[in-house]
C-alpha cells in the first residue's frame, strides 16, 4: 500500500497541473461553437430586423402615393404626363419575399439584392410638382434583446464555477499533503506559485481568443492562490523573510492593477484591492510601524485609485477607502498613544485629502458625480476619529489638534458641497464639528488658557464655514453653503455659553468669543435677504451677558458691578453705529430692530439680576434709562410705536424691582433724591420723546400710548420716593405736576396734527385722560386713608367726563374699567377693612365717604353714559347695544346700589363692634339683627321711592328684590334667633314696610289703571 502512495501523489499532481491546461482546451472549443452559433443568431436576427424595416418603407411609399393621386388636377388624368405611352400600363411593384435564415455554417454567404422594378413614365418626377407632404420618420428602435440564460449559465457562470472549483481543489490538495506529510513545505510554496502564475499566463490566453469571462474567473483564482502561497511562505512555514514577501505581495497587487486596467476587469481590480489590504493583517510581525504601514495603504490606494478613474470604476475608490478606514480604525485604536496624536491627525488628513482630490480629477462634472460617495466618506468618516481623540482624556489637555483636523475637513466638505452641489454635506461637518468640541469641553475642565484655545477653536472653525459664504453668496436656502455656516455659528455660540455657565473663568474670553461669532452674523446679514441674522446676533448677546452674571456673580472673577453695567452700555452703543454705516435699507431696517432689541433685552435681565440691587442709585437708574433711550432711539429710526413701548416698559421694570427691591433705601437720603430725580427724568423723557419725533411716529398710536401711560407707569415709585424725601404733607403736588406734564404733552399733540387726522385724535384722548387722572387722584392722596380707592374712582369719573366732550371708545372702556376695579375693592375686598383702625366716630367717618365718594362717581357716571352711550356705539359694539339699552349706565346704577347697601352693613357692624379693627360678626347681638333687618327694608323702600319718582321700572325691580330679601331674613332667620319684643319689633317693621310698598303701589305705580278701564 506505501508503494502505492507515490504514483498516486504524481497522478494527483499530474491532474492539478494538466486539469487547467484541458478545461482551457475544452472552454476553448466550447467558446467557439457557442461564438459561431451567437454570429449565427445575431445575423439572423439583423435580417429580421431589415425585413420589418422594408415593409414599413413599402407601405409608407404606397401611402405618399394615394396621396399623391387624390390631390392631382382631373386635368392631369386625361392629359397624358410628357413622354408617357398611351395606353401602356406600368409594370406592377414587386415585394421582396422574407429571407430565410441561412443554415448554420452559412452566415458568410451573401445575401441576393432585391430586384428594383423599373421607374414607370408617369413616376417621373413633373418639374414644378407638389413638394412631399411629409418627411417619413426614422426607422423604430429595434427591440431589446431578451436575455439568453442559457449563455449566460453555460458561459460566465460555468467559468466562474470552475475557477471556484479549480482553487477549491488546490486548498483541499494542499490540505490532505500537509495532512500526510506528502509534500515538503518549499514544494508546497513553489506548487502554489506556479500554480498561480499558470492560472495567469492560461487566463491570458484565453482571452487572446475571445473568452473574456471564463478568463477573468481563471486570473482571480491565479491571484488568490498566489496571495495564499506568499503568505504561507513567511508566516506558517518561515521560508522568506518580511521584505521578500511584503514585495511579493505588492507585486501580486500591482500585477492585478495592471491587469484590470488592461483588460477592464472590475472583478480583478476588487481580488488586488482585497490582497493589497489584506497583506498588512496577514503579515503583520507585532511591531508598531505606522509610517512604513500608511505609506504602503497611500501607494496602493493611489493605484487603486488611478485603476478606478481610469476605468470609471467609482466603486473601486469606495472600497478603497473603507479598507483604508479599517486600517487607519485598528491603529489607532491599539496602537495610537498621546505621543503619536499629531502623527494621526495627519493620517487621516492625508487620506480624506487624497480621497477628496481624487473624485475631483475625476474628469467630467458626471464622472465626478459617480466619485461623489467616496468624497463623502473621506471627509465624514475622521470625524468620527476626531469624536474619539475628543473623548478620550488621556490623549493630552489641548484642543487644538483635533481642531486643526476639523477645520481641515470642514473645508474639505464645504468644497465638495460646492461643486457637487450637495450642500447636504457642508450642514453635516458643520454639526459634526460642534458635536466634537462638545464632547471636547464635557471631558476637560478649563483654565484661563483653554477658555481662550477654546473661544480661538470656535470663532476659527466658524470662520471657515463663512468663508464658503463670502465665496458664494447668492443662494440664501438650503441650496448654498448659507445652512452649514449658520449651523456652524449657532452651534459655537451656544457652546460658548455653556462653557461660560461651567467654567470659573474671567468673562473677557467668552465675550471676545460672542463678539466675533455675532461679527459674523452681521457680516452675513449683509447678504440678500439675511438681515434678519442682525436680531439673532443681538439675542444671543443679550442671553450670553445674562448668562456670564448668572454664573460668575459674586465670585472672584466677576468684574466690579459698574464695569459690567459700562459693559451692557457699550454694545448696545456699537450696534447703534453699525446699524447707521449700513448702506442697503432692508439690511439697515433689521440693523435697527438688532439695535432695538439688545437694550430691551439687557432692561429685562437687569429687573431680575441680583447685582442691580447693589448698585448705588446713579449707576443703576441712570444706567437703564440710558439702555432705555437707546432702544428708543432705534425705535424713532425705525418708527414702531412697539419698540417705544417695549422700551418704557423694560426701563420701568428695572426702577420699581430697584426702589421695592433695595434693603435701606430709605435710610440714605442722598440715594432717595438721586432715585427721584432720575425716574422724575424717565418719566418726562419717556413722555415727550414722540412729540419730538412727530414725524417718525405719525402713523403709529403705540408710540403715543406708552408716552401718555409713561406718568402712570411710574407714580407708584414716585410717589414712594417724594413721601421719603419730602414727606407727604403736600403729596398732591406730585399728580398735579404728572397732570400738567400730560397736558402740555395733549396740547402739543393737538398742534401737530390737522383736526381730522385719527392719530391726533388717540393722542389727545390719551394725554387728556392722564392729565384727569392726575388731577382727580391728587385730592383723595391728600387724604389720610383710602386714598387708592377714592382716586380711582374719580379718575374713572373724570375719563367718562373727557369722553363725553372727545367721543373715543377707549375713554368709555377706561372709565369703565375704573369705576368696575373700584366696586370690586369695595364690595369683595374684605381685607379692605383691616388697612386702617376704626374711627372713633361711628357713621360719618372715612368709612362713609370711602363707599360714598365712589357711589357718587357711579351715579354719576350712569348719568353721563344714559343719553350718549347707545348713539355713540360703534359698528363692533352691535352686539353688545342689541337691545338698545345702555349698559355701562345700568351697570354703573347698580354697582352704585350695591355699594351703598354694603355701607348700610359696615356702618351696623361698626356701630356694634369692639376692639381697634373693624370686623364683620352679624347676627351675635339681637339689636344689631333688628337693626339690620330695618335697615334693608328702609333701603328697600328709598329705592321703591327713587324707582316711583323717576318712572324707573329697572329700580322698582331691585327695590322689590331687597324687600323679597328682608322678608326672607325676617321669616327664615329672626323668628328663631330673636326672642320677646325684638321679635315683635322685626316682624312690626316688616308689616309696615309691606304695607307702605303696597300704598306706594296703588298711589303712584297703578293709579290710572282703573280710570283706562272707565
Amino acid at each position: 500500500m506505501d508503494g502505492m502512495i507515490g504514483p498516486l501523489v504524481l497522478l494527483v499532481l499530474a491532474c492539478v497541473a494538466l486539469g487547467p491546461v484541458l478545461a482551457l482546451l475544452a472552454l476553448a472549443r466550447i467558446s467557439r461553437l457557442s461564438a459561431s452559433r451567437g454570429r449565427d443568431d445575431e445575423l439572423g436576427d439583423h435580417l429580421d430586423a431589415l425585413d420589418a424595416r422594408f415593409a414599413a418603407l413599402s407601405r409608407r411609399v404606397a401611402t405618399l402615393e394615394r396621396s399623391a393621386a387624390g390631390e392631382r388636377p382631373s386635368s392631369a388624368a386625361v392629359t397624358p404626363a410628357s413622354g408617357a405611352v398611351p395606353g401602356a400600363v406600368p409594370p406592377p411593384l414587386v415585394t421582396r419575399p422574407a429571407a430565410a435564415r441561412p443554415p448554420v455554417g452559412t452566415q458568410q454567404a451573401a445575401a441576393p439584392r432585391a430586384t428594383a422594378r423599373p421607374a414607370a413614365p408617369g413616376d417621373r418626377a413633373v418639374p414644378g410638382g407638389p413638394p412631399p407632404l411629409f418627411t417619413p420618420p426614422g426607422p423604430p428602435r429595434p427591440p431589446a434583446a431578451p436575455i439568453d440564460w442559457e449563455r449566460w449559465i453555460g458561459i460566465r457562470g460555468a467559468a466562474v464555477v470552475g475557477a471556484v472549483a479549480l482553487g477549491l481543489a488546490g486548498l483541499l490538495f494542499f490540505k490532505y499533503s500537509i495532512e500526510q506529510g506528502l509534500i515538503t513545505p518549499a514544494m508546497r510554496v513553489v506548487f502554489g506559485t506556479f500554480t498561480g502564475l499558470g492560472c495567469l499566463v492560461g487566463a491570458e490566453w484565453l482571452r487572446g481568443r475571445g473568452y473574456r469571462q471564463t478568463a477573468e474567473g481563471i486570473s482571480g483564482a491565479g491571484v488568490v492562490i498566489l496571495y495564499a502561497a506568499f503568505w504561507a511562505a513567511h508566516v506558517l512555514y518561515g521560508l522568506i523573510g518580511m521584505p521578500l514577501v511584503f514585495g511579493l505581495m505588492v507585486l501580486v497587487t500591482a500585477a492585478c492593477c495592471l491587469l484590470a486596467v488592461r483588460h477592464s476587469s472590475l472583478l480583478v481590480a476588487v481580488l488586488g484591492l482585497v490582497g493589497g489590504f489584506a497583506t498588512p493583517l496577514l503579515l503583520s510581525s507585532g511591531e508598531d510601524r505606522p509610517i512604513g504601514l500608511f505609506g504602503y495603504v497611500l501607494l496602493l490606494d493611489l493605484g487603486l485609485l488611478a485603476v478606478g478613474r481610469k476605468r470609471g470604476w467609482p466603486s473601486l475608490g469606495v472600497l478603497s477607502l473603507l479598507g483604508t478606514v479599517l486600517l487607519q480604525a485598528l491603529w489607532i485604536v491599539t496602537r495610537m498613544g498621546p505621543a503619536r496624536l499629531f502623527l494621526g491627525l495627519v493620517v487621516l488628513a492625508v487620506f480624506a485629502v487624497l480621497f477628496v482630490l481624487a473624485g475631483r480629477l475625476a474628469g467630467d462634472r458626471e464622472s465626478r458625480g459617480a466619485w461623489l460617495w467616496s468624497q463623502v466618506g473621506a471627509i465624514l468618516f475622521p470625524f468620527a476619529f476626531a469624536l474619539y481623540f475628543a473623548a478620550r482624556v488621556g490623549l493630552g489637555p489641548h484642543l487644538y489638534p483635533i481642531a486643526i483636523l476639523l477645520a481641515l475637513l470642514g473645508a474639505g466638505a464645504c468644497w465638495v458641497a460646492r461643486e457637487q452641489k450637495v450642500p447636504a454635506l457642508g450642514l453635516g461637518a458643520a454639526t459634526a464639528s460642534v458635536v466634537v468640541t462638545a464632547v471636547w469641553l464635557l471631558q476637560h475642565p478649563l483654565t484661563l488658557a483653554l477658555a481662550w484655545e477654546t473661544v480661538g477653536v470656535a470663532a476659527g472653525l466658524a470662520a471657515i464655514f463663512h468663508l464658503f459664504v463670502e465665496l458664494d453668496p447668492e443662494p440664501h436656502g438650503s441650496e448654498g453653503p448659507a445652512p452649514a455656516a449658520l449651523m456652524a455659528a449657532g452651534g459655537f455660540f451656544l457652546l460658548l455659553l455653556f462653557a461660560a455657565g461651567l467654567a470659573d473663568v474671567p468673562i473677557i474670553p467668552w465675550l471676545a468669543g460672542w463678539s466675533g461669532i455675532a461679527c459674523l452674523f452681521y457680516r452675513h446679514a449683509a447678504f440678500p435677504e439675511r438681515g434678519g441674522l442682525q436680531v439673532v446676533a443681538a439675542v444671543g448677546l443679550g442671553i450670553g451677558l445674562s448668562v456670564l452674571h448668572l454664573s460668575h456673580f459674586g465670585s472672584a472673577v466677576f468684574p466690579p458691578g459698574e464695569m459690567f453695567f459700562a459693559l451692557l452700555a457699550g454694545l448696545p452703543i456699537v450696534l447703534q453705529l453699525v446699524a447707521q454705516l449700513r448702506r442697503d435699507e432692508e439690511v439697515r431696517l433689521s440693523a435697527q430692530r438688532a439695535a432695538a432689541t439688545l437694550p430691551v433685552l439687557l432692561l429685562v435681565f437687569l429687573a431680575v439680576a441680583p447685582f442691580t440691587l447693589s448698585l448705588e442709585a446713579l449707576p443703576a437708574l441712570g444706567g437703564a434709562l440710558i439702555l432705555g433711550v437707546l432702544a428708543m432711539t432705534a425705535a424713532t429710526r425705525l418708527g414702531k410705536g412697539a419698540w417705544c413701548a417695549a422700551a418704557v416698559g423694560a426701563t420701568l421694570l428695572v426702577h420699581t424691582g430697584w426702589t421695592f427691591g433695595r434693603d435701606g433705601l430709605r435710610g440714605e437720603p442722598r440715594e432717595m433724591l438721586v432715585a427721584f430725580v432720575m425716574q422724575a427724568a424717565a418719566v418726562v423723557l419717556f413722555t415727550i420723546w414722540p412729540l419730538l419725533a412727530v414725524r417718525r411716529f405719525s402713523g403709529d398710536r403705540l408710540a403715543w400710548y406708552a408716552a401718555a401711560l409713561a406718568g402712570p407707569l411710574w407714580f407708584a415709585t414716585l410717589r414712594r420716593l417724594f413721601v421719603w424725601n419730602f414727606g407727604d404733607s403736600f403729596i398732591g403736588v406730585l399728580p398735579v405736576t404728572l397732570g400738567a406734564l400730560s397736558l402740555v404733552a395733549a396740547d402739543r399733540a393737538r398742534r401737530a396734527w390737522p383736526a381730522t387726522d385719527p392719530i391726533r385724535r388717540s393722542a389727545l384722548v390719551w394725554f387728556s385722560a392722564v392729565a384727569l387722572c392726575f388731577v382727580a387722584v391728587a385730592i383723595p392722596l391728600q387724604l389720610e386713608k383710602q386714598w387708592i380707592t377714592i382716586g380711582w374712582a374719580l379718575e374713572g369719573l373724570a375719563v367718562l367726563a373727557l369722553w363725553k366732550r372727545l367721543d373715543h371708545p377707549g375713554l368709555k372702556y377706561l372709565g369703565l374699567a375704573l369705576l368696575g376695579a373700584t366696586t370690586v375693592r369695595l364690595v369683595a375686598n374684605p381685607a379692605l377693612l383691616g388697612y386702617y383702625p376704626r374711627s372713633t366716630i361711628r357713621i360719618v367717618n372715612w368709612l362713609m365717604y370711602t363707599y360714598f365718594v365712589p357711589a357718587a362717581a357711579l351715579l354719576a357716571a350712569a348719568a353721563l353714559l344714559k343719553p350718549r352711550e347707545t348713539e355713540r356705539a360703534r359698528p363692533w359694539e352691535t352686539g353688545l347695544y342689541a337691545a338698545g339699552h345702555p349698559v355701562g349706565a345700568i351697570g354703573s346704577g347698580l354697582a352704585a346700589i350695591v355699594v351703598i347697601f354694603v355701607w348700610i352693613n359696615l356702618t351696623i357692624a361698626d356701630w356694634f363692634a369692639a376692639g381697634p379693627v373693624l370686623s364683620l360678626r352679624f347676627g351675635e347681638e339681637p339689636a344689631q339683627r333688628l337693626t339690620v333687618s330695618i335697615a334693608w327694608g328702609i333701603y328697600a323702600l328709598i329705592l321703591l321711592g327713587f324707582g316711583m319718582a323717576r318712572d324707573s321700572l329697572g329700580l322698582r325691580w331691585i327695590s322689590l328684590t331687597f324687600l323679597l330679601v328682608t322678608i326672607g331674613k325676617v321669616f327664615l332667620y329672626d323668628l328663631g334667633a330673636l326672642r320677646d319684643l325684638y321679635r315683635v319689633a322685626s316682624l312690626v317693621g316688616l308689616a309696615v314696610s309691606l304695607i307702605l310698598v303696597s300704598l306706594l303701589y296703588q298711589r303712584f305705580v297703578f293709579r290710572k289703571v282703573p280710570q283706562e278701564r272707565a
